[in-house]
């Protein structure tokens, strides 16, 4: 079945939440497209289908709205 990029980008953001709270900044230090593709190959291969701008855009929302600043 077929998800909209919405609904994946939304369950992404939310799968990331908890991980996010967990490492805080470095959850986002040294990390390339291909490494972050390659992490959710194993751990949440679903949001595979969105491009590398959408899980950016993705990994900066998680960025602002978990991390602390």
């Amino acid at each position: 079945m077929q998800h909209s990029a919405p609904r994946v980008r939304a369950v992404l953001l939310e799968f990331l939440k908890f991980r996010v709270l967990a490492a805080q900044q470095t959850f986002f230090s040294d990390e390339t497209p291909e490494h972050r593709r390659a992490w959710l190959a194993r751990v949440h291969p679903q949001a595979l289908v969105l491009s590398d701008q959408q899980l950016d855009a993705v990994w900066k929302q998680a960025q602002q709205l978990y991390a602390d600043h």
